[in-house]
């Protein structure tokens, strides 16, 4: 049996053929259909590092990116989850907006060594807290 996520993001794979942020925020809200928001971020984090891996590029996950569209997946399924991926984008077609997180972090936080590492808090809006 593969780890949480592991199976989801194969099947994004599978049917996309590429892992671009449309996907991410499949796997995200994939993961959240499944499991709570702490073990969502957890299978959403263990399959975006194997699909870097994968590619020879397992440097390039970022973990306070990774979290950060968990939680905002989080917040936009409270309020319309969809029942379907695809409704759920029809719902909420901001999220395709990829500088979204810019809202919340200026760039040299977001695009730092230690937010590439571990959580950073965004430095310019908190996020949302998950009801």
């Amino acid at each position: 049996m593969s780890e949480p996520g592991i199976d989801i993001l194969k099947r994004i794979l599978a049917t996309h053929g590429d892992f671009g942020h449309r996907e991410h925020l499949e796997l995200a809200w994939s993961c959240l259909d499944r499991y709570d928001v702490d073990a969502a971020h957890q299978a959403v984090c263990t399959a975006v590092r194997h699909v870097a891996a994968l590619h020879g590029i397992p440097d390039r996950y970022h973990e306070t990116i990774t979290r950060s569209w968990v939680h905002v997946v989080a917040l936009h399924r409270a309020l319309d989850p969809g029942d379907s991926f695809e409704a759920f984008m029809a719902a909420h077609p901001a999220l395709l907006t990829k500088d979204l997180l810019s809202r919340h972090y200026s760039e040299p936080v977001l695009f730092s060594g230690p937010a590439r590492a571990a959580w950073a808090e965004p430095d310019r809006r908190a996020f949302p807290a998950l009801g």
